[in-house]
């Protein structure tokens, strides 16, 4: 889509994620003389800004207040931090606290858990390359305001693009993202403390931007074996390439 509209891509090495992204943008700006901008959303305040001016008071309108639980992914922070300062309350955004016992819950890849680990956790398993697009940039977000987080739950990759497909079953065509931070809050809300609570996860991925994605690697096969079928009379079927009449 990119290259459609014009844009000149340049790709970075996949094993430097992130990071290495930045490096290289960095770069590139640097040798535009003054004619380039990087917008930072890992770190530019406007990102958490916008979630307590506009995500924030939507959550807190649409669930008359009664939110108990918030799930959200971590790719830049910006929404679980912007959504969590604006309903728990944030002293240095001047915003009063509207329910400070609201539990803020950030999902991240169980193959890379930088924020459990920011926040003094243990890590689970091998760490890595995942398959969660969109989340677990291989750094831990200025953005993110990490002291109003409560929980930190870690999703496998596996388990994410299982749980996405149940979705797509459900009529819910998400993406792998999003499956993660949905298997998460399954996970917390079958706890029973969290009985009779209220919670609210995003779902911020939409499936038709991921058909190159290992997850719809089996629909990619069908679609690609699939065969054309024989009509009924009076079609000819000779006429569209099988061998009789009737096909």
């Amino acid at each position: 889509m990119l290259l459609a509209l014009g844009a000149e891509v340049v790709l970075t090495p996949k094993e430097t994620a992130v990071p290495g992204a930045l490096a290289k943008a960095k770069e590139i700006v640097e040798g535009l003389d003054g004619k380039g901008i990087i917008l930072q959303q890992f770190e530019n305040e406007a990102n958490a800004k916008i979630h307590r001016e506009t995500t924030g008071p939507e959550v807190w309108r649409d669930t008359d207040g009664k939110i108990d639980m918030f799930f959200s992914g971590v790719g830049t922070g910006g929404t679980i931090s912007g959504v969590a300062q604006y309903i728990k309350g944030s002293e240095e955004h001047n915003m009063p606290p509207l329910k400070p016992e609201m539990k803020a819950i950030a999902v991240e890849p169980m193959e890379q858990m930088l924020v459990t680990a920011a926040l003094g956790g243990e890590k689970l398993g091998p760490q890595g390359p995942h398959k969660i697009q969109g989340m677990g940039a291989g750094l831990v977000p200025k953005v993110l305001d990490l002291n109003i987080l409560d929980e930190v739950v870690p999703v496998h990759s596996d388990e994410a693009m299982a749980f996405a497909n149940e979705l797509w079953m459900c009529g819910l065509p998400v993406g792998v993202s999003s499956g993660a931070i949905v298997a998460a809050a399954t996970k917390v809300c079958a706890r029973p403390d969290s009985a009779g609570k209220l919670a609210v996860a995003v779902i911020p991925s939409f499936g038709e931007r991921y058909f190159t994605h290992p997850m719809f690697s089996e629909i990619k096969e069908k679609a690609e074996s699939l065969k054309k079928h024989a009509l009924p009379p009076p079609f000819d079927n000779r006429d569209y390439g099988f061998a009789t009449e009737r096909g």
